[in-house]
């Protein structure tokens, strides 16, 4: 093994785990209500720390947005309003469901997504009939783990509650999962759109590994409206945005703080160690950052005691579930090379 090659894996194995474990210090806030918490998190990550990262790789970010036609920026912010949407619905779904069994649902359907719609814009181009059949037989065993997670779901809740209110707040959670992961695909396709973008990224200096990141500010950006748009709306209507300055306050909005660098940070970790991959970008690294992120965040979630009372055959079909989304990951990956 080289060592760019190492480099990059390190990289995307740190990335990973940040990923996986980012909603991790956000549990421990006391005294705030979800809307409180995701409103913080949304605030720095989207928005602060996003800016402040992606004007240190790219000083000349704002000259490359006016030298990109008004229509594509128009449509990569559209795409990044969607995902924001997405990623509100990814913050209510792993409320309800945890880490455990929430996380491998919604990236599980993120990752294949993320191969199919690309594909649907080069299916009438360059894409072959074995990189399309790899795509589609690699979105059938995601799917087919997210409906084995989705019935441990339902037996541990099931064991959990007698209540219907407890199995009815389970079917909506999973809704809210399923709607979650078809929304958070979106930057893929707001990728496709953004080609003008990255070149005039790259005509103003910026290294083609870096280029890409001129995208996400924008799209990010937009996904900070809708989030901190839609929790404050929350806290008028319940009338408690007194709460965010509490006792507790400073305490939280430290913990939301490093909530919010952590998601941040793994995704320009693994943009900067993709590179390093060379041509096994695609075999390795991609698979082995969506893999090992949908990995961590179970056993993170599991670790919180999310599936304590869980019975044994809830947690066999957990674990059954989350290797098929793994292996639809590595097949989804393995497409790539087709």
């Amino acid at each position: 093994m080289t060592l760019e090659l190492a480099a990059g894996l390190a990289l995307a194995l740190m990335a990973a785990v940040l990923q996986g474990t980012f909603l991790l210090p956000m549990a421990s806030a006391r005294n705030w209500r979800w809307e409180h918490n995701w409103a913080v998190f949304s605030l720095f990550a989207m928005l602060l720390f996003n800016w402040a990262i992606a004007i240190t790789l790219l000083p000349n970010l704002i000259p490359v947005y006016r030298s990109v036609p008004v229509r594509e920026l128009l449509m990569v912010m559209m795409f990044g309003a969607a995902w924001g949407a997405g990623a509100v619905l990814f913050g209510l779904a792993v409320d309800k469901l945890g880490l455990a069994l929430g996380y491998p649902i919604i990236m599980g359907l993120n990752a294949s997504l993320g191969a199919v719609i690309p594909l649907v814009f080069l299916v009438q181009r360059d894409a072959s009939a074995a990189k399309v059949i790899t795509v589609v037989a690699g979105t059938v065993i995601a799917l087919g783990g997210i409906v084995v997670c989705s019935v441990a779901g339902s037996r541990k809740e099931s064991r959990q509650s007698a209540q219907p209110a407890g199995r009815t707040a389970f079917t909506a959670g999973l809704m809210i999962a399923v709607a979650s992961g078809i929304l958070c695909g979106l930057p893929n396709v707001g990728m496709v759109y953004a080609v003008n973008i990255v070149k005039a990224a790259k005509r103003a200096g910026a290294p083609d590994a870096l280029a890409g990141n001129a995208v996400w500010a924008l799209f990010f950006t937009l996904g900070a409206i809708v989030n901190v748009g839609y929790c404050v709306w929350l806290m008028v209507r319940r009338r408690n945005v007194r709460e965010l300055f509490g006792p507790d306050g400073a305490r939280n909005l430290a913990l939301g703080s490093l909530t919010a660098l952590m998601w941040i940070g793994s995704f320009y970790l693994y943009g900067i160690g993709a590179p390093l991959f060379g041509n096994w970008g695609a075999v390795i690294g991609w698979p082995v950052f969506i893999s090992v992120a949908i990995g961590v965040g179970c056993l993170a979630g599991l670790w919180k005691g999310e599936w304590k009372r869980a019975p044994a055959s809830a947690l066999g079909l957990l674990r059954n579930g989350l290797l098929l989304i793994l292996a639809a990951v590595i097949t989804l990956a393995a497409a790539n090379t087709l």
